[in-house]
């Protein structure tokens, strides 16, 4: 239970590190732990990026709620 909270931490320190809230020696640094950790890690770090994209895109907001259009007949 304990290596997959340390790859979990690791993944998501690399994920945030992608996203441009550190600087780049210590993206880079960060990024370097992570692929040392190994593939755990680097799974946990693609799937986080990947709900990150996600989420910027918007795809977890509530849809809008969609206005109907009348259909006149004459």
């Amino acid at each position: 239970m304990m290596k997959l909270l340390v790859h979990a931490l690791g993944a998501w320190f690399a994920v945030e590190a992608a996203s441009g809230r550190y600087p780049r020696p210590v993206a880079v640094g960060l990024t370097m732990l992570v692929s040392r950790l190994g593939a755990p890690a680097t799974a946990f770090a693609m799937a986080g990026y990947g709900l990150m994209r996600l989420k910027e895109a918007g795809a977890f907001e509530p849809a809008r709620p969609r206005r109907r259009r009348t259909v006149r007949t004459e």
